[in-house]
């Protein structure tokens, strides 16, 4: 426990109750010596961590899966004292479907071409070798290019860049990410080369009772440190120290930034430039089956990744078996993460979740005719695709009039840049604040 100090004189706001605000307003918090306020916009925090109990057991259908390189995220986990609780992803077997023969292999099973391989391995070694910050990439590194890109000029090919292309789109978009003909080189390959050298999933860990733990932990210590958290709150603009709501003004000396970028406020902090991101969109769904299928011939499978097809409205890109990670309570269910391509203005109830959720199921598995749906999650903005001209306009505008950012958006995405970003918006606060 933390000694609060009572003789505070800054106020600091932070808008955003996801990882990158909550971590930004904990560190913020420690130093004992400001005020600091949350406002958050949805009912709950948490953002893209989102835990829901199913049959029982704490279900996560955002973001779950901690790498051994996530640095920062391991760094917080001691902090709050949760480290402890992590246990070890289950060794099952990830199958991939990379094209519409319905042949499901297991990653050593895929026939990558050997030459593609080496000519990949040895043009980008330098590159890849020297470390870049995943909250912050070197932007130059890779010329501007998409992965597509990137891959075709090593290949030095006009055209798709083949087997390993279409892997790398197929995982891509199985995590919720970006086609790779649109997310660039600049933010992925930091990712690549942790994995190559530092551990892949089979090395990750991932909290039992939801990844809600730590966004739980977060917000117990932030009211012990005498932080407060205002939900259904929304922020509708920011002025020189001062934001407003839509019904009053709170005067601050700094403001952290960490809503996602489609947030209209983004467009008047920097009023001169594009705003260059866009994001995923797609609905996860817990769904209940009579058995579960066979998988590659196998029903002790962890989950599947279908390559994308140029569907037009919805496709399953990644299915998880639940019973496999988290035992038997859950024995016949799965979590379907599928990406939505209609109109991005449309909502979807879970009447709309499950006539998806069974069509899709109808179309993988022939045999399986009876489905619950136990619940869902739709995700309007799931992950970020930035482009460099916006994150360098970001960068330069960090700091100024008391204004910083944090979000995953800024570098590669995910749990370790959230956090990282939030780590570094506070870092940036205290300093201007001492």
């Amino acid at each position: 426990m933390y000694t609060v100090n009572t003789m505070r004189n800054n106020r600091v706001a932070v808008v955003g109750a996801g990882l990158a605000g909550l971590t930004a307003a904990y560190r913020i918090l420690k130093e004992g010596k400001h005020i600091v306020d949350i406002y958050e916009s949805q009912p709950d925090i948490g953002g893209r961590v989102q835990s829901r109990t199913i049959q029982g057991q704490k279900v996560d259908f955002g973001g779950f899966l901690m790498y051994p390189w996530y640095e920062h995220a391991h760094q917080l986990f001691s902090d709050l004292q949760i480290a402890d609780i992590l246990v070890s992803t289950p060794h099952s077997d990830i199958f991939y479907f990379l094209d519409d023969s319905g042949v499901a292999l297991r990653e050593n099973e895929i026939p990558f071409p050997v030459g593609d391989g080496l000519r990949i391995w040895t043009k980008s070694f330098f590159k890849i070798l020297p470390k870049s910050d995943l909250a912050a990439p070197d932007l130059e590194r890779f010329e501007n290019k998409t992965t597509s890109e990137y891959l075709r000029s090593v290949l030095d090919t006009q055209g798709h860049a083949g087997l390993y292309e279409t892997f790398f789109d197929t995982v891509n978009q199985g995590y919720c990410y970006g086609p790779v003909n649109q997310g660039k080189a600049a933010f992925m390959m930091p990712i690549v080369r942790q994995i190559q050298f530092h551990g892949d999933i089979r090395t990750t860990s991932f909290f039992p009772q939801g990844a809600e733990t730590l966004t739980e932990h977060l917000k117990r210590e932030i009211f012990s440190l005498g932080g407060n958290i205002h939900c259904n709150t929304l922020i509708t603009g920011i002025g020189e120290k001062a934001l407003t709501s839509e019904s009053k003004t709170f005067d601050f000396d700094s403001v952290v930034f960490a809503q996602n970028v489609s947030h209209e406020i983004y467009q008047s902090l920097l009023p001169n430039i594009q705003i260059q991101c866009t994001y995923t969109r797609f609905i996860a769904v817990a769904v209940r089956l009579p058995k579960i299928p066979i998988v590659g011939n196998s029903q002790d499978w962890g989950a599947a990744f279908y390559v994308p097809t140029a569907q037009p409205s919805f496709q399953t890109l990644s299915i998880i078996n639940l019973g496999a990670l988290y035992g038997a309570a859950l024995d016949g269910c799965v979590l379907m993460n599928i990406v939505l391509r209609d109109d991005e203005t449309t909502t979807y109830t879970i009447a709309d979740a499950t006539r998806i959720a069974h069509a899709e199921l109808h179309r993988l598995f022939a045999d399986i005719h009876s489905v619950e749906t136990l619940d869902f999650v739709h995700w309007k903005t799931t992950m970020p695709i930035a482009q460099e001209a916006f994150i360098h306009a970001v960068r330069d505008a960090h700091g100024k009039n008391g204004i910083y950012f944090a979000g995953d958006f800024l570098g590669a995405p995910s749990i370790e840049t959230a956090i990282a970003t939030g780590d570094m918006a506070a870092e940036s606060v205290i300093a201007a604040l001492d």
